[in-house]
This record gives C-alpha cells, sequence and structure tokens, in this order.
C-alpha cells in the first residue's frame, strides 16, 4: 500500500515537471510583438472663414483698416478679415438697410453710437454677451464706459474702438490773418469772429444742416432731443434760431451750398475758416489739406459746457452666418496694436484705459479737448432715429436753404407730434 502511494506521488510530480517545460517552450516559441507604432497627435483642422467687416472714413483712417485686418489667423487660425469701404457715412446710413433686407450686408460693420439705436431696437445687430463667451474672448481691457454707451436693456451690442467728445475745428492761418486773439469759448464770440472772417467766396464757419452737428448745437444750450421726448424744447428753438441767424447774416456756409459731400471737404478747401466736427478730421486733413495749421478747441458755449460723446465700434449683423466668428474678427480688429495705430494715425481715443492715457501724449493737438469730456452727453436721438434725422434735417434745409417762412418753433413742434 505504501508502494502504491509512493507511485502515484511520483507520477504527479512528473506531471507537474512536464508542464513546466511545456509552459517555458510555449513561451519561447510565441513570435515577438512589433511594438506598435509611434501615434502622432492628432492636427486639429480649423475650418476657412472669411468675415466681411463694412465701415468708412478718411483715407488715412481706411488705409490703417486694411493694415489693422491683416493676420486675424496668428489669433484665431482660420480667420481672415475683408475691408469693404463705403464712400461716405451718407451712403453708409442710406445702403445699408437695403443691403439687410437683400441679404447681403458686410458680416459685421463700424459705425457710431450716433446712428445705432435704431438697428439695435429693430433687431437687426444682435447682442455679443453670449458670443464673447463662447468665442473666450475678454472684454475687460475696455472701459466700463465705453462698453456701457453700447449697452441696451443689459444687452452688450458693440466691441467700442472709441470715445470721444465732439470738438470745434478752427483753421489757425485764417484766424491769424484776421488778427482775432483767443480762440472763442462761446457762440456769440463765434459769431464776431466768423464776421471778420467772411471774405470772397469763404464764410466764417460752416454749420453743417445734419443731426450730428444740430445736436451739439442744442446741447450747448442746455438742450437736447431726450428720446424723442423733448424735441420741442425751449432751448432746442434758441438753438436752432442762433444757426438761422448766422445764415441770415451771410456767415455760414453748408456743404450743399459748397458743392461738397460734408463738412470736412469745405474746411479743406477753405471755404469756411470754422466747424463743428470730431476726432476724424485729424487723419482727413492729413491728405486732404496738410498745409493748413488747424487748432482743436471745446464746443463752444451757448448756455453751458457740453458736447456729444461719440463712440466707435464693431456690432454684429443678425444675418451673419458665423457670429463667433464676426465677433473674434472685432476682437481682432480692436487688439492693443491696431488701437494704438489708429490712435497713431487718424487721433482715435481708444476704449481702453490703459492706452487711452497715451493719447494726449500721442495727440497734443487734442489736449485742449480734454476739459470737456465731463460734459460730453450721448445723442439722445428717437428710437425711430432715421425718421426724425430726414424730418428734422429736411425742415432746416427748406427754411435756410429753401427760404420757407416756418418758423424753428413751428418746425419742433411738427416734429414732436411725429413721436409723442
Amino acid at each position: 500500500m505504501r508502494n502504491k502511494k509512493g507511485i502515484i506521488s511520483l507520477i504527479a510530480m512528473l506531471a507537474i515537471v512536464a508542464a513546466l517545460i511545456l509552459s517555458g517552450c510555449a513561451r519561447q516559441a510565441a513570435p515577438e510583438q512589433e511594438p506598435a507604432p509611434k501615434q502622432e497627435p492628432a492636427q486639429e483642422e480649423h475650418t476657412p472663414v472669411n468675415i466681411r467687416v463694412g465701415l468708412w472714413g478718411s483715407e488715412e483712417d481706411l488705409n490703417a483698416s486694411l493694415e489693422i485686418a491683416k493676420g486675424a489667423d496668428s489669433m484665431f487660425p482660420g480667420l481672415t478679415v475683408d475691408i469693404q469701404p463705403f464712400p461716405s457715412s451718407e451712403d453708409f446710413w442710406s445702403s445699408l438697410p437695403a443691403q439687410i433686407a437683400a441679404k447681403t450686408a458686410p458680416d459685421i460693420v463700424k459705425l457710431t453710437n450716433e446712428g445705432a439705436f435704431e438697428y439695435i431696437e429693430k433687431g437687426l445687430f444682435v447682442p455679443i454677451d453670449d458670443l464673447i463667451a463662447e468665442g473666450g474672448l475678454n472684454l475687460d481691457s475696455f472701459a466700463q464706459s465705453a462698453k456701457d454707451i453700447w449697452t441696451v436693456d443689459g444687452n452688450l451690442f458693440g466691441i467700442p474702438i472709441s470715445v470721444m467728445p465732439a470738438m470745434f475745428i478752427v483753421n489757425q492761418d485764417m484766424w491769424d490773418e484776421a488778427g482775432l486773439g483767443e480762440l472763442p469759448t462761446t457762440w456769440d464770440e463765434v459769431r464776431e469772429a466768423a464776421r471778420a472772417l467772411t471774405k470772397d467766396d469763404t464764410k466764417g464757419i460752416i454749420i453743417n444742416l445734419h443731426e450730428f452737428h444740430l445736436t451739439n448745437w442744442v446741447l450747448t444750450f442746455g438742450g437736447g432731443w431726450g428720446n424723442g421726448r423733448t424735441i420741442n424744447s425751449d432751448a432746442n428753438v434758441q438753438a436752432l434760431e442762433t444757426i438761422v441767424e448766422f445764415y441770415s447774416e451771410g456767415l455760414a456756409i453748408t456743404p450743399k451750398q459748397a458743392g461738397f459731400g460734408w463738412d470736412g471737404e469745405v474746411f479743406a478747401n477753405k471755404r469756411g475758416a470754422m466747424s463743428t466736427g470730431g476726432w476724424w478730421y485729424k487723419g482727413y486733413l492729413a491728405n486732404a489739406a496738410p498745409d493748413i495749421n488747424v487748432s482743436f478747441i471745446p464746443m463752444p458755449m451757448g448756455t453751458t459746457k457740453a458736447s456729444t460723446s461719440h463712440s466707435d465700434a464693431y456690432v454684429v449683423l443678425k444675418d451673419t452666418v458665423d457670429k463667433v466668428a464676426a465677433i473674434q474678427a472685432a476682437y481682432w480688429l480692436t487688439r492693443d496694436e491696431a488701437l494704438e495705430l489708429l490712435m497713431e494715425r487718424v487721433g482715435i481715443n481708444p476704449a481702453k484705459p490703459a492706452l487711452a492715457s497715451k493719447f494726449y501724449e500721442v495727440n497734443p493737438e487734442f489736449e485742449a479737448i480734454e476739459a470737456i469730456v465731463p460734459y460730453s452727453k450721448d445723442f439722445g436721438y428717437p428710437a425711430d432715429t432715421r425718421n426724425f434725422n430726414l424730418l428734422l434735417v429736411q425742415a432746416l434745409e427748406e427754411k435756410i436753404l429753401g427760404g420757407t417762412d416756418i418758423s424753428i418753433r413751428e418746425i419742433l413742434d411738427n416734429i414732436q407730434e411725429e413721436f409723442n
């Protein structure tokens, strides 16, 4: 019995040894595995997208815009920006509604706050808060005051480019030649100077019968449009009656009378010695009339210190296909280098405080304007801005250029009825 158990144990032991030998042979016989090929990191593909940008401006402004539009793909791969200029601001505002209706409008447009409210109210521009987040953008470097100008009902509608008060422009050569002393601070002083500056085919002052210029006049008399609520105020009547007096005395000229499209052309061709205007005169005159010595001063007072606060921004149109790419294009066009270039070339006051601190150093000709900044205001047009502007300008042209007998009070009363 003991021998049988020993034989069984021996057999079991031999079986284990055989299994180990066969296992080792099997491991030896297995073919060597090829190393897995090294995986290259996947290259992210970026679909090319071209964003069309509509804007207008002086030759210098357009050249600067073409330059800053280049290289957008360095920040946003696949993105290109195409500048599509309009011939003038008038052409822009008259053409844009038709382009929007025909779905041929640019993807984003650069425009001023003076005409934007109507388009925002009609839903033609889109709020950009969600687009900013989706595009991974940060607007903390932009002044809150600038963003506030472009905020309606709590929604941001544009990436601001600049914030700048309107100003009064004087041909310093003509001023000195006439033997005049200190530059004017009131409209009464402007009137006296205009009498001395008016001679031959040159008028003392250019008064463009355009809503921008008219609004600056009414603000300096303590008036304003009140978003349609105060159109026929006594202050507005007084301001526009003063304009009529300038024309009645033969001291003023409008671009239409001079055969030009806007007041800057009249000024550049020395058909007028003074004008209301803005920072864009710098870039325009640098090309159109570099021989003119020009002074930029605060808007003269009627009864108070005031002027409009002018802000440009890029807005996204409602029919834009790739709205995120569009807001990224706007962000590229408002990067620090872009705003610095515009500040140096055309004289904008950038909407970024870190850059704006250099503004008066780079543009010493605007130093006197700094004093008016606390007194500058929004335009206050009614929501139906286009109709308001048409009624106001048409009525004043009929009175001043056409010689109708209707009074300023009647004109403003009639327009007020349209907006009650």
